[in-house]
């Protein structure tokens, strides 16, 4: 795979994971009253069970082991300046990142991806460093883009995610 190829898939990835954290976001308040229409059937409330784990995943390929295929260290240059980078911009230290990405790729590795009947965890982890986290990421490899791997997708990602989920939601009439 060329150097232009793997940055590309690291901007799909980080587009996957906007997709789904937004879409995630727009249902997860309101599972319980979309799905009464449908008695025990429960739809939506699998639909953002599926949101949320694609949400983990996508992040954890980025972000979680650096063993990942997609690990952002495969395609940063300057590790050390992109660290950085990243705590500037997350406000959070190296060691809160960690013990944050720790959690996070505990919970993929014993509840989404392989179930651990022991593994005690929060109802849902918290997004705010994932979700800041992926932002950063993506607007580092964007200013890093240069003609010879020249950046094509969404100039704004947050505002890329919260379209898509409108675009899925919009016929739900669910109001963001």
């Amino acid at each position: 795979m060329t150097k232009f190829h793997e940055i590309q898939s690291r901007f799909e990835w980080l587009n996957a994971f906007f997709r789904s954290y937004h879409s995630f976001l727009v249902i997860e308040d309101k599972c319980t009253d979309l799905d009464r229409t449908y008695k025990d059937l429960s739809p939506f409330t699998h639909l953002n069970n599926v949101l949320l784990y694609d949400t983990v995943i996508n992040w954890c390929k980025i972000f979680g082991s650096r063993s990942e295929e997609c690990h952002w260290q495969k395609v940063v240059k300057d590790h050390d300046h992109f660290r950085r980078y990243l705590f500037k911009s997350i406000g959070k230290t190296q060691k809160e990142f960690s013990e944050y990405q720790e959690k996070v790729v505990d919970f993929r590795n014993k509840w989404v991806v392989h179930f651990d009947p022991n593994y005690e965890h929060p109802a849902v982890p918290f997004f705010d460093i994932a979700h800041d986290s992926a932002i950063a990421l993506h607007c580092y490899l964007k200013e890093q883009s240069n003609s010879e791997y020249p950046y094509g997708g969404p100039e704004n990602i947050e505002d890329f995610g919260k379209e898509v989920s409108k675009a899925l939601f919009s016929n739900l009439l669910i109001n963001q």
